[in-house]
């Protein structure tokens, strides 16, 4: 692992900061930030979690894990929780990288825990079907299980002493913390994780074209027309948090990244990832022909890194990136308050990261190589610093700077010398992945 500082450049802007190679060739997924601590792992395939000073980039301690493909991190109460593509649950104290406990739970694991002051959250394999499962925060003993329909899209949800997830099968479910117990399952075409607010859920979902000839002039349940043919759409759709029903949506956008014969060379070489880890063919456990169908993914690494568009609302504003663009609209009356589309295009890949939203600012990152940084009232760009390589998964932030995973195996911190760039300190802003802890506890 190498430590570089460095000064990155917005235009005539210059910001301080550093960058950290750790191992070409593997994407680096969300850091999490605790204090002064910046935890990540080493990507698909690698054995390796770091965790590195916030300030200085300097290693504070290196964790090998028995198994392969740590997730982003997540942390909460002084333990940072992730879990390896194959197979294992961990729990790992922030300031030493000691571990407190760990947990085999099935292969493959696409996606990474959530967290509450008392459970732990994650979704597995076993014996042909997928469970939710609880565990105890400090100890790791199982609290109870309940059978979904597919793994997860990216993580569960926490909020309103409630689990959400969205599955790979399409369907929404909403499940009480404390038991288990399915208030209500929908199958709605998700393809993001949900996001709560108050008492709705909002999701991207799919619509994939049906030939001309059938049924073309359908309308959906908020008589919205689905199109009939063409490129597959993606909108955002918002329920009802009591009962699933939808009761709102946006209008639909192009979504070619559904497709699975889009960027098919570039997805290609993902082949040689899962061949690292020793799938040369998917297993049966990771039921890649549904998330294919849903998503346009084959490969169990493109699965695991998968984020989709997930919506995320804020202050009475939702903030949208189907359809390759960020869109802010007004959560009571839909009126579109400002639009973002100036990421470039790259065949097989998203343009834009799902935003980061704390204090006032939105933060994205593009695969065309920059940390994007814009008001959240007006759209007005604050600042778009080149890092030098694509950013795929979504910027955290946090005291004043803003961190990034980047695909060419590095990570970079960027000081921004504004701290109200704090607040979001792990992938969906904290460990219920709903905001931060105290947005969540207003949702």
């Amino acid at each position: 692992m190498r430590v570089e500082t460095r000064r990155f450049h917005a235009g005539s802007r210059v910001f301080p900061g550093w960058r950290i190679q750790v191992a070409k060739g593997r994407g680096i997924a969300t850091p999490a930030v605790s204090g002064d601590h910046v935890i990540f792992g080493g990507g698909f395939g690698s054995h390796d979690v770091y965790s590195v000073d916030a300030r200085t980039g300097s290693l504070r301690w290196h964790l090998r894990t028995g198994d392969d493909g740590p997730t982003a991190a997540t942390v909460i109460g002084g333990i940072a929780l992730f879990n390896t593509e194959s197979c294992t649950l961990m729990a790992v104290d922030v300031l030493t990288g000691t571990m407190r406990w760990e947990k085999w739970l099935g292969d493959p694991l696409l996606a990474q825990p959530a967290a509450t002051d008392d459970f732990v959250l994650m979704v597995f394999p076993r014996e042909g079907s997928h469970w939710l499962g609880a565990f105890d925060l400090r100890s790791g003993d199982p609290r109870w299980e309940t059978q979904l329909g597919h793994d997860v899209i990216t993580a569960p949800i926490v909020a309103n002493r409630r689990v959400y997830v969205a599955t790979y099968d399409g369907a929404v479910s909403c499940l009480d913390l404390a038991t288990g117990n399915i208030a209500w399952t929908r199958p709605m075409q998700a393809t993001s994780a949900p996001w709560v607010w108050r008492d709705r859920v909002y999701v991207a979902q799919r619509h994939a074209p049906v030939a001309q000839h059938t049924r073309p002039h359908r309308t959906t349940r908020d008589h919205q027309p689905i199109p009939s043919h063409g490129t597959p759409q993606e909108r955002t759709v918002t329920v009802s948090g009591r009962d699933g029903v939808p009761v709102d949506a946006s209008a639909w956008k192009s979504a070619v990244y559904l497709r699975a014969d889009w960027g098919t060379h570039r997805k290609s070489s993902f082949a040689a990832h899962d061949a690292s880890v020793g799938f040369s063919h998917a297993p049966a456990a990771a039921k890649m022909g549904s998330v294919r169908d849903l998503v346009g993914e084959v490969h169990v690494s493109r699965a695991w890194r998968f984020q989709g568009s997930r919506p995320l609302v804020k202050n009475g504003i939702i903030f949208e990136a189907t359809g390759d663009g960020l869109e802010a609209r007004a959560v009571d009356t839909g009126r579109v308050i400002w639009v973002w589309a100036d990421a470039r295009r790259e065949e097989g890949e998203r343009r834009l990261t799902p935003p980061a939203v704390s204090n006032g600012r939105v933060v994205v990152g593009t695969f065309d190589g920059r940390v994007v940084s814009l008001d959240a009232s007006t759209g007005t760009v604050r600042f778009a610093v080149d890092v030098g390589a694509p950013v795929h998964w979504q910027p955290v932030m946090a005291n004043g700077r803003v961190f990034a995973g980047l695909e060419d195996g590095s990570v970079v911190a960027i000081e921004t010398a504004d701290t109200k760039d704090d607040g979001w300190c792990c992938w969906g802003g904290g460990a219920g992945h709903n905001g931060s802890e105290s947005d969540a506890a207003r949702a």
